[in-house]
């Protein structure tokens, strides 16, 4: 398996493990576990991995344009648009995260996880 997929099961466990006791955490935590499964994807496809977080949209996108992956799956270009712009609110303590906020991003992000262990 991929290390940067084994870390990704590594950090959605760890968001799971942590969602009562600090939702806010917990959604850091699944933010970084979809970043490290889409960098699996990308150095399964591009051997290359963003430099930025921010970028994993257009290394996405970058996927999608040259069918690397079925086209179907830009159905999770949202949600991982989404993920990257509120990550830092999570990690920074600037917004409030509840535990049903927590538990909605790691349904996405084991969604997304899923979809990248298909390609790599």
């Amino acid at each position: 398996m991929n290390e940067h997929f084994k870390d990704a099961n590594s950090w959605i466990k760890c968001a799971q493990y942590i969602l009562d006791e600090n939702p806010r955490v917990s959604a850091a935590m699944s933010a970084h576990a979809m970043i490290k499964s889409l960098d699996a994807l990308f150095e399964e496809k591009f051997s290359r991995t963003p430099q930025r977080h921010d970028k994993a949209t257009d290394f996405f996108k970058e996927v999608l344009s040259r069918n690397l992956i079925r086209g179907e799956e830009s159905r999770f270009l949202h949600t991982i648009q989404n993920i990257l712009q509120k990550k830092s609110s999570a990690e920074y303590h600037t917004s409030y995260y509840s535990k049903d906020d927590a538990r909605q991003w790691i349904r996405n992000v084991e969604n997304i996880m899923e979809m990248c262990g298909k390609y790599v």
